[in-house]
C-alpha cells in the first residue's frame, strides 16, 4: 500500500480519536535487520516540532519486535517533555523494547489480534567455534532450580562443580552482563510505568508490574494479549470496534508496504532478477575407458582454460534494498533503507557462494504526497 492510501488510514485514526498520531515501524520481515534504536529519537523529534504547541497530546501507533530498552526509554522520554497525555496503539505486535516503550504510556490501545511481550532481555555471545548464542539471565537461574528442585543435587561440592561446568559453557563475564541488563530491564520499565502512576499505591505496584514481566514468563516471545495485559493490570484501553478496525486498516497498510509476509531470501532474489545465468553448472566430461592419454589431458586441458575464462568475466551482481523501518504521520514521513548488491559463484562440488555487499544505509525523507 502506497504512502497515500496509509496518510488517509492515519488521518481517519486521528478524526477518530481527536489527537495527533505519529506511526512508528521496525520491520518483521523474515531476515530483514530491524530494531528499536537511538537513531529514531532525531526522526521522531521532527515530528514532534511539526505537532503545533498548544496540543498537549499524541498518540503513537507502534509495530515492533523490539531492540534497545534505553532507545525506548529515551524515545518515550522525549515525548513526555513535550505531551502531557501520551497514549501508545498496537495493532499487531509491540514486543520486548515496544513493550518497554508502551509501559509509559498513559494508555495502551491494543487490536484484539495484538500482543505485547514480556520485557526480559536476551544477550548474544559467540562461541569459540564462531557460532552465536542467545540466553537471558532467568536461564541460568533456572538451570540451577533444575539441578536442586529436579535433579535434588543440595551438597556444596557438587553444586560448585556444576557451577564451574556452566562457567566452561557460558563466560561468567556474560552471565554479569545478563544479570545487568536484566536489572536494566525492570528498572527502565518501572520508571516509564511512574510517569504515569503517580500515586503511593501505584507507584509501588510499577515496580511488581515490571518484575512480571521481566521474571514471570518461560520464554521470551511468549504473547500477552489484550485479556492478559488487563489481568497484568496494565493500563489498557476500553474495547472499541470502530476504532480497532482503523488500526488494523493502518497495520494491513504496513504489512503490505514492507512486505513483512514474505521473508527476504536472498538466493530466491539473486536468481529471480537475471543472476540465474551465472551460475548454470558446467557439463559433465565422460571420457570413455580406452580413450588415448594424449586425447585427455588435451580435453582437461581446454576444460581448465575454459574455467579460468569463466573466472575472468565481470561478476553479475543484483542489486538489493530493504526497508528496516519508517516513521510516518499525516506531516513528515521518513525511511530507515539499507541498499546493496548480491553476487554468486558455484564453488567445487556444485554449492553456491552468495556474498551480500551493503552500499549504503541510513534515515531519508519521503516527499509527502497530496490527500
Amino acid at each position: 500500500m502506497e504512502l497515500k492510501e496509509r496518510l488517509i488510514n492515519y488521518i481517519a485514526i486521528e478524526d477518530k480519536r481527536g489527537r495527533f498520531l505519529i506511526v512508528y515501524a521496525t520491520s518483521t520481515r523474515g531476515n530483514v535487520p530491524a530494531m528499536i534504536a537511538g537513531d529514531a529519537v532525531r526522526e521522531f523529534i521532527d515530528q514532534i516540532d511539526l505537532i503545533p504547541s498548544d496540543v498537549t497530546s499524541v498518540d503513537v501507533l507502534l509495530h515492533s519486535t523490539g531492540g534497545d530498552a534505553l532507545a525506548a526509554w529515551k524515545l518515550m522520554s522525549v515525548l513526555r517533555e513535550r505531551f502531557k497525555s501520551i497514549a501508545v496503539l498496537v495493532p499487531y505486535m509491540a514486543f520486548s523494547a515496544a513493550t518497554i516503550f508502551s509501559l509509559g504510556a498513559d494508555e495502551i490501545v491494543m487490536h484484539p489480534h495484538s500482543s505485547l511481550g514480556p520485557i526480559d532481555p536476551q544477550i548474544t555471545m559467540r562461541l569459540a567455534d564462531g557460532t552465536q548464542r542467545s540466553f537471558a539471565f532467568e536461564d541460568v537461574g533456572a538451570f540451577l532450580r533444575f539441578i536442586g528442585d529436579e535433579v535434588g543435587i543440595t551438597e556444596q561440592a557438587y553444586i560448585t562443580s556444576i557451577v564451574d561446568k556452566l562457567f566452561s559453557v557460558v563466560d561468567p563475564v556474560n552471565v554479569g552482563a545478563a544479570k545487568r541488563a536484566s536489572e536494566l530491564s525492570t528498572d527502565v520499565g518501572e520508571r516509564l510505568l511512574r510517569m504515569h502512576m503517580t500515586t503511593a499505591e501505584e507507584m509501588n505496584r510499577a515496580r511488581t508490574i515490571a518484575e512480571g514481566l521481566n521474571k514471570s514468563f518461560f520464554a521470551h516471545g511468549d504473547a500477552v494479549s489484550r485479556t492478559r495485559a488487563r489481568e497484568l493490570q496494565l493500563r489498557i484501553a476500553e474495547d472499541n470496534p470502530e476504532l480497532e478496525k482503523l488500526l488494523w486498516n493502518a497495520y494491513i497498510g504496513l504489512e503490505s508496504y514492507m512486505h513483512l509476509r514474505s521473508p527476504f531470501n536472498p538466493l530466491q532474489h539473486f536468481l529471480a532478477n537475471g543472476g540465474s545465468s551465472s551460475l548454470v553448472p558446467p557439463s559433465p566430461l565422460v571420457l570413455p575407458p580406452n580413450a588415448p592419454p594424449q586425447l585427455a589431458n588435451q580435453l582437461w586441458q581446454q576444460i581448465a582454460q575454459q574455467a579460468l575464462q569463466a573466472m575472468s568475466q565481470p561478476t553479475i551482481e543484483v542489486e538489493y534494498a530493504l526497508l528496516n523501518a519508517l516513521i510516518e504521520s499525516a506531516r513528515k514521513a521518513s525511511e530507515f533503507r539499507t541498499t546493496g548488491s548480491l553476487s554468486a559463484a558455484r564453488i567445487i562440488g556444485g554449492q553456491i557462494q552468495l556474498a551480500a555487499t551493503d552500499r549504503e544505509s541510513g534515515w531519508r525523507e519521503v516527499p509527502l504526497p497530496t490527500v
